[in-house]
């Protein structure tokens, strides 16, 4: 029992450790992004030994391939409690108003997520992949979004499921990207407000 208990704390310090560098990195990959975000300052910016993120993780590519899938996850959680039992254009527009609350609560996750997403372009490894699923996993989200859409007569019946979500995702990103490059011009909340009115249009328009 005393074994279990002391595994047990051991997976816990891990768990708490993990979460402190990814906090960590973070912050620092908001302020001087990916490139010249170490392992060695996000282990001291947590509070641990210089050494304790590459120990665990081996390279810098694996660690933020590890907060990618963190910060995604924290993410979707945000976004399946917007959305929570909604269906169809209700569910469309639950998802804008999620990213919405997500870029007022936590705008650093945002930046420091996407920041990592456009820096994987170049990494041809773990990270790369990672990013495919989730880009994967996002259309078919917002494909099934479209069918139940179409199924409650909120859509256009002949509107194209796999062109709305290659829409969507094109519209949601290009907001976000153009937040990035100019915060102080973009008011991102705002913006995505307008993009429910152009989502709405966009399930009404059949396949030519």
């Amino acid at each position: 029992m005393a074994t279990e208990n002391k595994r047990r704390t051991q997976a816990e310090r891990s768990a708490e450790s993990d979460r402190q560098m990814f906090e960590a990195a973070t912050q620092l990959i908001v302020e001087r992004g990916p490139e010249k975000t170490t392992l060695t300052d996000i282990g001291i910016s947590a509070g641990y030994s210089r050494g304790l993120a590459a120990y665990r993780y081996g390279t810098k590519d694996v660690f933020f391939s590890a907060l990618i899938a963190h910060l995604h996850h924290s993410w979707c959680e945000e976004l399946d409690l917007t959305i929570g039992d909604s269906k169809g254009l209700e569910t469309v527009l639950l998802a804008v108003t999620a990213l919405k609350n997500y870029v007022e609560a936590r705008p650093d996750e945002l930046r420091a997520m996407f920041n990592l997403y456009y820096y994987s372009i170049d990494h041809h490894s773990e990270m790369t992949q990672q990013l495919e699923k989730i880009h994967v996993s996002q259309r078919k989200q917002a494909i099934a979004w479209a069918e139940e859409a179409v199924a409650r007569k909120e859509a256009h019946p002949q509107v194209s499921r796999e062109r709305f979500a290659e829409q969507y995702c094109a519209l949601i990103f290009g907001a976000i990207y153009q937040w990035l490059v100019s915060p102080a011009r973009v008011a991102l909340p705002e913006l995505l407000e307008s993009c429910k009115l152009s989502l709405q249009a966009m399930l009404q328009i059949p396949e030519s």
